[in-house]
């Protein structure tokens, strides 16, 4: 690079000397950019946070299964060449992948592992993500597998739901009855697509007489996060959000029917960057 040279550093340069070239150089540049210094001063200060009920919801006990759960910060990967064939996931090999990954965190047997996670009277909830169907969303052959595993462990299909937050996006993803015979399979909420995009005026489809949601009685109103900050009041916003006001209620499908939770997130970009595991179990809780 013409014109450029590194600075020689003196062998016996102290750190008095050090400071005092540093502090020279600063100087100079404060001289020279004093512009750019008041501009830094006028920009406006950050709005204060807004107030929650986070300090409230911390207080709430937790069990051995709360999270972190019983393997703080351990973390198992599987791989196997197999497992994809002409773009399709191979039954057999991701079971056995299943099964390796579950002994490497657990350090036990199926079954045993079943008994230290679950008992035969729990009622699980698989919770999936079915954006992308047939290329990013959860695949089938996963959620096969751990529907096998719990079944082998003594659970009954009727206590297993599949579930996201949208209906429509289930069945589309291939989530259906026809699939999964005997296992619940239920989104929180109704959303119409297109009238979310501007398609229709119709709004009957998501939207009651007296100008609430149809899934509201879905949702538990003594359980939520609460941020003083409204939310938007366009009819888009509520056909996708149910609610429009500061409070964000949890279904009720967590707070009164499951007793505990599978997480099966997938590893995306949502146009503001890599989503997976917390977003997933968040986006289809409240």
């Amino acid at each position: 690079m013409s014109g450029y040279r590194s600075l020689v550093l003196r062998e016996n340069l102290d750190r008095r000397d050090f400071l005092k070239i540093g502090g020279a150089a600063g100087i100079g540049l404060w001289l020279g950019n004093r512009s750019l210094s008041a501009l830094a001063q006028q920009t406006p200060a950050p709005p204060p946070r807004p107030k929650t009920n986070i300090e409230e919801a911390i207080k709430v006990p937790k069990t051995k299964y709360s999270l972190p759960g019983l393997f703080p910060g351990r973390v198992v990967e599987v791989r196997d060449a197999g497992a994809i064939k002409d773009d399709k996931a191979v039954a057999k090999v991701v079971y056995r992948m299943f099964e390796k990954g579950l002994g490497g965190l657990t350090k036990k047997s199926g079954k045993d592992s079943f008994a230290l996670l679950f008992r035969k009277d729990d009622v699980v909830g698989i919770k999936v993500n079915p954006v992308g169907p047939g290329t990013i969303s959860t695949h089938l052959e996963v959620v096969d597998a751990l529907i096998d595993w719990l079944v082998a462990g003594g659970l009954r299909r009727g206590n297993i739901i599949i579930w996201d937050r949208f209906d429509y996006m289930l069945k589309d993803a291939g989530f259906t009855p026809d699939r999964y015979p005997g296992v619940g399979i239920e989104g929180l909420q109704t959303m119409d697509e297109a009238a979310a995009m501007g398609k229709t005026q119709d709004n009957s489809r998501w939207l009651r007489s007296e100008g609430t949601h149809v899934s509201v009685d879905n949702f538990d109103q003594e359980a939520y996060y609460w941020a003083d900050v409204e939310g938007p009041k366009d009819s888009a916003y509520l056909n996708q959000h149910v609610f429009n006001g500061k409070f964000s209620y949890f279904g009720k499908l967590l707070t009164r029917r499951l007793t505990k939770i599978i997480n099966v997130p997938v590893f995306k970009n949502t146009g503001n960057g890599i989503s997976m595991s917390t977003k997933n179990l968040g986006y289809g809780a409240v």
